[in-house]
């Protein structure tokens, strides 16, 4: 009797979960009864958007607002907004010309209300000023792009070149959403080159290209054999034990056994001074921090100043001295001090590279300012630099 009991128990079981239909991605509502439009709609034209204001109909199953339009490509572009706001912002927009849009109230069982139907003008998209404000210009090893983005669009720049054979080939793309920034693109000879930039965003619209002939100037990186330390009054020297400034031209990044350490109560601010033996126009530098767990930890620089002298006083004060780079090192995953992702890493084995602005004077001597480290502790340590330029 109690096997029977059990087996009948099973089968009942058996047939309920068999009746279950896999009915769950269906709409909570399935009403047909489509919701009232959308009233009193305003448009606020904005670079690239537009915005809409509007009074939401009186649906109590109301989701949510859809508005849509057909781009200059023939693209269907669409934007929503919950029944939690009153506006909506539609993006991408690739023209300033006059485009029919529809607008919907949509409830919860996708019924959607009869348009509303309006005329809406976005300002020139953000890629074109951006491209108006584009300045080319020779550089070390290739070619300098500075820009102006007042709204902070996320862009690409795009930097291309005429090959050999007279085609355009690209050598760099640069994502950003700064409001004005420059950067340098090389890996050019010193030799009359035609150089193409051209701005584009998210939504592929893209400026025409601006092109430009430039002589990119010659670049080298500096000899390191040349370099010795020197040590000035004010410096903090090097804390011993073989971890000295001549480490930072050793060519050896991946130990730590190979660097320069400050004392352990050198506290911050700082400096450390060497010669590169020549007289040099700097174009731009390496640091290497203390490899393994201290990457972007302990004592590795977080802000830092480059400066430059070609005749240092004696009594180790910042006369003669010249500012050539404030530098603040910006961790990829911003993750605390010894979580580092494989960003981290791979950001720390590139080394940092920072550019010299194109005025800054010749110089013979470095000195090396650390203004925080990553930990807020009083000692710093670098694995290597390396400097480029010319001494011509």
């Amino acid at each position: 009797m109690k096997i029977f009991k059990t087996l009948f128990f099973i089968s009942l079981v058996t047939a309920v979960l068999c009746s279950c239909k896999p009915d769950q991605l269906k709409p909570v509502e399935t009403d047909k009864s489509a919701p009232g439009t959308v009233s009193n709609i305003k448009t606020l034209s904005r670079p690239g958007t537009v915005k809409l204001t509007y009074t939401l109909p009186s649906d109590q199953d109301l989701l949510y607002v859809l508005a849509e339009y057909t781009d200059k490509y023939g693209k269907v572009i669409q934007a929503k907004a919950s029944y939690y706001t009153d506006s909506l912002v539609i993006q991408g927009f690739a023209d300033s010309a006059v485009h029919k849009m529809s607008v919907y109230a949509v409830d919860r069982s996708e019924n959607k209300s009869a348009p509303v139907v309006l005329d809406v003008k976005a300002l020139a998209p953000p890629v074109f000023g951006i491209k108006s404000s584009l300045v080319l210009a020779e550089d070390f090893g290739g070619v300098n792009v500075s820009y102006s983005n007042p709204n902070e669009a996320d862009i690409a720049i795009v930097v291309s070149y005429k090959d050999s054979l007279g085609y355009f080939v690209n050598n760099e793309t640069i994502y950003t959403k700064s409001k004005q920034g420059s950067f340098t693109s090389r890996g050019f000879s010193s030799k009359s080159t035609v150089f193409g930039v051209y701005v584009r965003d998210r939504w592929n619209n893209r400026t025409d290209t601006v092109f430009k002939t430039l002589t990119p100037f010659f670049e080298k990186q500096l000899d390191k054999s040349k370099f010795r330390t020197v040590i000035l009054p004010t410096d903090i020297g090097d804390y011993g034990s073989g971890l000295v400034i001549s480490n930072l031209w050793d060519n050896v990044i991946n130990a730590n056994s190979n660097m320069w350490h400050s004392r352990g109560d050198a506290g911050t601010p700082m400096h450390i001074t060497f010669e590169l033996g020549v007289t040099a126009k700097l174009s731009r530098f390496v640091l290497w921090q203390r490899p393994g767990a201290y990457i972007f930890n302990h004592g590795n620089p977080k802000r830092y100043e480059i400066w430059g002298s070609t005749n240092p006083p004696l009594d180790g004060s910042f006369n003669n001295w010249t500012l050539l780079k404030s530098c603040v090192s910006v961790k990829p995953s911003a993750q605390a001090p010894g979580v580092n992702s494989q960003a981290d890493v791979d950001a720390a084995a590139r080394g940092e590279e920072w550019n010299i602005p194109l005025d800054a004077p010749k110089v013979r001597y470095i000195r090396v300012v650390i203004l925080e480290n990553w930990i807020g502790g009083p000692q710093a340590h670098i694995a290597e630099m390396a400097f480029y330029g010319s001494d011509n």
